[in-house]
């Protein structure tokens, strides 16, 4: 009997996490992606990246602070940059909000990164060395030009650890909904 109540506990405990490919766009060609993709009402999974001073920051689950995971393909591309300066100059007008750009770029590049641009508000981490956003959250590229990178998906994340806004933004060359964002941001910050 404690077998059988265990594998339903593990098994209802998982269910807000889709295993699934999915495919995005890349320059007129679909690309597949793979991994865990946690759903709206899901608990949010826990990953480890590395930030620009190879220090390993924990990402996911719950916290004191209302949390943003924004994975892109890399920092050094226009639109990625582009992304990650505007995370940083609206994020500042929440307080209590952890933000982490997160990409398969050395830290290096994110170091660079950051003290080109100013960056202050929000954090640039590499998930190059444990790939656990990238499976865990269902965004890390399985074929083409790609392969290895993670796509451009946002998610934000509640106080108790529950996936409040999740975007996959089908063309890669595409921004996230920024005004979509910034509300799910308000709406978890105003919860405790």
């Amino acid at each position: 009997m404690k077998k059988i109540v265990l594998l339903f506990i593990m098994v209802f405990s998982t269910l807000p996490l889709i295993a699934a490919e999915a495919a995005i766009n890349y320059n007129g060609e679909v690309v597949n992606v793979k991994g865990n993709f946690p759903i709206v009402g899901a608990k949010a999974p826990v990953a480890r990246v590395t930030e620009p001073d190879f220090s390993i920051k924990t990402i996911g689950g719950k916290s004191e602070r209302v949390q943003v995971i924004a994975t892109v393909p890399s920092i050094d591309t226009p639109i990625c940059s582009a992304q990650s300066k505007r995370f940083d100059d609206e994020i500042k007008q929440f307080d209590g909000v952890d933000m982490t750009v997160v990409s398969m770029d050395l830290p290096y590049a994110d170091d660079r990164f950051c003290k080109g641009h100013g960056i202050k508000n929000i954090s640039i981490a590499s998930d190059f060395a444990y790939r656990e956003v990238g499976e865990n959250y269902g965004v890390i590229v399985t074929d083409g030009e790609l392969k290895g990178l993670l796509i451009r998906a946002v998610f934000v994340i509640g106080k108790n650890g529950r996936v409040v806004y999740q975007e996959i933004v089908p063309n890669v060359g595409d921004e996230p909904d920024f005004k979509k964002i910034m509300q799910a941001i308000k709406t978890a910050s105003s919860h405790n």
